[in-house]
């Protein structure tokens, strides 16, 4: 990958830990990967203002996102566009001079209360990471259930213990006894305004579910049309179940459905890129599905009969 370029921009003003003294905190640096982002990097970067340092990589916006990054006192770090964030992590963390960093997203902000609670854990040396949670908006609403409203997020973390995975939407993998997990609160969550329209949801899938696809090859997954199925009931059961999709209205379905087909596009991307194959074994599960839905709806049916019988009879149409 190309190395960035950095100017200069907010100084880290917190002692190095080894000059720290007992109890104090540790130094904050926030990071932040943004590309034609202005309309959402403004208040990304008011929410963490209290941060010891800010950096921005801008991957060569067009829209006056790295100078807005500079008002707001932020260090920008320029360079070429890269289609998804995670690749960049490590090498944004790299150019941090906080012992910390805390990693967000432009379309994502911090609850006032995440300061002070950050602060405090950044000074306990046991710790070398704090899951977060998430509060994810769509289409202009919040969610009501904690499926969606507390995801729990790994986002800071400590710089010399810790490496960000390559693999996109993957989060650090760290011992259970050096992480702390903030409660489930509205104040202590990370807000991300996830998709504010329908096209801008279906931008986002476009960009990564082919990328997360190519890991799965990357990793050795094979398609077949048992794990397809068996991955979508699990999102189902996640989005509409557990998570009671319908308590939200049609913002909670349009949520759930569009988190479902992006289970769905990263799954049919990972069959083409596997070569698009036919096998008989997915045409026998295929099948034997269509066999089992055509069943369910003709039982639907005869069970609906009197119903709609009463109904003719009592002059309901």
């Amino acid at each position: 990958m190309a190395q960035p370029q950095s100017d200069t921009g907010r100084a880290c003003a917190a002692p190095r830990d080894a000059e720290r003294a007992p109890g104090a905190s540790a130094a904050i640096s926030v990071c932040i990967v943004c590309r034609n982002e202005a309309d959402r990097l403004a208040d990304c970067l008011a929410s963490v203002a209290w941060a010891d340092e800010l950096i921005v990589m801008d991957l060569s916006s067009e829209d006056g996102s790295a100078a807005l990054a500079r008002r707001h006192g932020a260090r920008v770090l320029s360079r070429a566009p890269f289609p998804i964030v995670e690749p960049l992590r490590n090498e944004l963390a790299a150019a941090a001079t906080g012992e910390w960093v805390l990693a967000l997203d432009p379309d994502e902000r911090c609850a006032a209360g995440l300061a002070s609670e950050l602060r405090r854990l950044s000074a306990r040396p046991d710790l070398h990471a704090i899951v977060i949670p998430r509060m994810n908006w769509d289409f202009g609403y919040p969610p009501s259930h904690p499926v969606q409203r507390y995801e729990p997020q790994l986002r800071m973390y400590r710089r010399a213990a810790v490496s960000w995975p390559v693999v996109p939407n993957a989060l650090p993998a760290v011992p259970e006894q050096h992480t702390y997990r903030l409660p489930d609160r509205d104040d202590l969550v990370i807000v991300h305004i996830r998709n504010r329209t329908i096209p801008e949801s279906l931008e986002r899938a476009m960009r990564y579910a082919p990328a997360q696809a190519q890991s799965m090859v990357d990793q050795g997954q094979v398609f077949t049309a048992a794990g397809m199925l068996a991955a979508l009931a699990r999102q189902v059961d996640k989005e509409f179940f557990r998570g009671q999709a319908w308590k939200d209205g049609v913002p909670g379905l349009l949520r759930a459905v569009t988190l479902v087909a992006y289970k769905l596009y990263v799954w049919a991307a990972l069959w083409q890129l596997s070569g698009a194959r036919r096998s008989s074994a997915d045409d026998r599960l295929v099948w034997r599905l269509g066999v089992l839905l055509v069943t369910l709806r003709q039982a639907l049916r005869v069970a609906g009969a009197p119903y709609r019988l009463a109904r003719r009879l009592l002059g309901g149409g």
